[in-house]
């Protein structure tokens, strides 16, 4: 088949070189040829499984950059159902097979993102807004002077639920005695979070979005610290010890090397990317050396290239 497809691409390139226009059926019978050719080749070494992964991600791609609006999920459930339907009739012939096969991943990668979006969902906060401010801890990131915290909001000033952001990030700046899993009640301000301030830079609005985050601030006064009402659910006592854990990692580290040097290594350590004790200066040293910015999303954030 290899060898059938490289005659037909063959005859339609000296044609070109020639400066005549090839015939269309021949261009797409050689265009055929050499996607059998190409399938065949990586049947035989066993590589054919993976691109449903590539047809999966463009799915996703189209979904994020030419939909606009809330597409319906049942649409490409329905055109993956049918692709898939089809397949068992497509046996014997492996081009269209394959082809059947990617576009149904492809549907289902496009599916994959409309749910995506669905369950992140929620309200963001639309201006800046002083109010008492009660939730839970779920996540702690100690820093230099402070601390940065994700609460699960329970009430935010009069907000009701269609308002009320869901989870805020806010930022203290005395030590803190809060751990996660704990309740806190205290006056915040907040403000919605921050998009990109120059074209195709760090969109800090889009990654809060799909983490849940709808509002970013400050504590300010007094914060009364408190144990949760009920039992939290496995998932959340879970998170609040791995949390405890990464946070107990990290000042260990910092506290056996000590300074920068070892907010630093805590910092290239920790599986979430966390800044540790990194002080303004270290950060700004990284920036200006054309260091990807500390943004808290994996590991190596610091020196990553």
């Amino acid at each position: 088949m290899a060898q059938g497809g490289g005659r037909a691409i063959g005859g339609a390139v000296p044609a070109l070189l020639g400066g005549r226009v090839p015939a269309p059926s021949q261009l797409w019978h050689g265009t055929i040829a050499a996607l059998g050719a190409g399938l065949a080749r990586e049947a035989e070494q066993r590589r054919l499984f993976p691109w449903l992964a590539v047809a999966f991600g463009a799915g996703i791609l189209v979904f994020f950059t030419a939909t606009d609006g809330a597409p319906s999920l049942a649409a490409p459930l329905i055109a993956a159902g049918l692709c898939l339907a089809v397949t068992p009739a497509l046996r014997a012939r492996p081009v269209a097979l394959a082809l059947v096969l990617a576009l149904a991943a492809l549907f289902l990668g496009f599916a994959a993102g409309i749910w995506r979006v669905a369950s992140v969902a929620g309200p963001v906060l639309t201006r800046v807004t002083i109010a008492p401010l009660a939730g839970l801890v779920e996540g702690l990131d100690e820093r230099e002077g402070g601390a940065r915290q994700i609460v699960r909001v329970e009430t935010f000033g009069d907000l009701d639920a269609a308002q009320r952001p869901r989870r805020v990030r806010v930022s203290t700046r005395a030590a803190p005695s809060v751990r996660p899993g704990d309740t806190i009640r205290a006056t915040a301000r907040l403000l919605p979070p921050p998009e990109a301030v120059r074209p195709g830079g760090y969109d800090f609005a889009r990654d809060a979005y799909f983490r849940g985050i709808g509002a970013v601030g400050s504590l300010v006064g007094k914060v009364e610290i408190g144990a949760p009402a009920e039992p939290l659910p496995p998932s959340l006592r879970l998170a609040a010890a791995i949390d405890a854990a990464r946070n107990a990692f990290t000042r260990r580290i910092t506290e056996a090397i000590g300074g920068q040097a070892g907010a630093g290594h805590a910092a290239l350590g920790q599986a979430a990317g966390v800044r540790a004790t990194l002080g303004h200066a270290t950060v700004d040293h990284a920036t200006s050396s054309r260091l990807p910015p500390l943004r808290g999303s994996g590991p190596m954030a610091l020196f990553r290239i």
